[in-house]
């Protein structure tokens, strides 16, 4: 049976609006508004259970287990929901959590016509994830049972993360490096989706905190976040915007204002599709709200995310 021009171009755009070349992109996107919101700047930066996906060692940092939730309205009306937690205890970390992320509503015809119905492009990742602190640094191991459809195929697979990180100068500064997404896939239609691998190495520094003397009760804690990425996977992007086989960096920003406002901003170097975010957080007793926003470059529009942690 073949698909109608509808059913390619879908495949093309959920694909291309995701500013990659390999597949299963949520693997490469930020779970919550606080990762987007640095533009993925998350190698050296604790954020729950979301960090099973950008260095699992940061789980053990976490000074108190979690609950995390988001959802991001993508463009394209894709739609990515994000669920996890985090269970810190005697320095160790066990961390679960699910990832989907995908797109309905499509016709599908085999000639002009009436349809055969409506299909969809889904992608969903469960994962669980293992860290230690052994007091000088801390590792940690995650793994993702992995699954596409798109309609009518279906391939499932594996991937599994690796990473170490440490904190000095009293923690003001945090070191962290990790291997991204090694595994494979099942063929889709006798070709097995490529996973978007990596090696990253970051750091988060906090370089000033500052009180007027007028205002001694809202200091300001700003904290600059750097990582670089480089790519394993030898697929090539076609895309003249962005080149995922080349290096490139994640750069971030926050400002944390009386220990109840958070302000981020990122920027990622080598993408004219998406190279900026912003975002704000609200700090209560247990409870953080996130939202992030990412404006596209490409005419797609601008993507929304809320995010909430919840502090056990």
């Amino acid at each position: 049976m073949k698909a109608n021009i509808t059913f390619f171009f879908s495949v093309f755009l959920i694909c291309f609006t995701n500013a990659q070349s390999s597949g299963l992109q949520l693997l490469e996107v930020g779970p919550t508004a606080a990762e987007l919101s640095i533009s993925e700047a998350a190698v050296a930066t604790p954020n729950g259970s979301s960090s099973l996906y950008s260095n699992p060692a940061l789980l053990a940092m976490d000074e108190k287990s979690s609950i995390s939730l988001g959802y991001t309205s993508w463009i394209a009306d894709a739609n990515n929901l994000f669920g996890g937690i985090n269970l810190v205890k005697n320095r160790r970390a066990i961390s679960f959590s699910f990832y989907t992320s995908g797109i309905t509503g499509f016709e599908q015809r085999n000639n002009p016509g009436e349809s055969n119905g409506d299909f969809s492009i889904q992608y969903l990742s469960i994962s669980g994830a293992y860290a230690h602190d052994f007091k000088y640094f801390s590792a940690g191991l995650a793994a993702h049972y992995l699954n596409e459809e798109v309609f009518p195929f279906r391939a499932s697979g594996y991937a599994v993360n690796f990473g170490l990180a440490t904190s000095i100068v009293d923690d003001k500064i945090r070191i962290g490096t990790s291997l991204l997404n090694l595994g494979q896939m099942e063929e889709l239609d006798q070709v097995a989706t490529e996973i978007p691998s990596s090696f990253n190495i970051g750091f988060a520094i906090d370089i000033f905190e500052f009180a007027h003397f007028k205002s001694p009760d809202l200091p300001i804690l700003a904290t600059l976040m750097a990582d670089f990425v480089h790519p394993l996977d030898d697929n090539v992007s076609n895309s003249q915007d962005f080149t995922p086989n080349e290096s490139y960096f994640n750069l971030g920003i926050n400002l944390l204002v009386s220990e109840i406002v958070e302000i981020r901003a990122g920027y990622k170097t080598q993408d004219n599709v998406r190279p900026t975010s912003f975002g704000l957080g609200f700090i209560a007793e247990k409870v953080t709200f996130n939202y992030a926003i990412v404006p596209f470059n490409t005419g797609f529009g601008t993507v929304h995310s809320i995010g909430l942690q919840y502090q056990l």
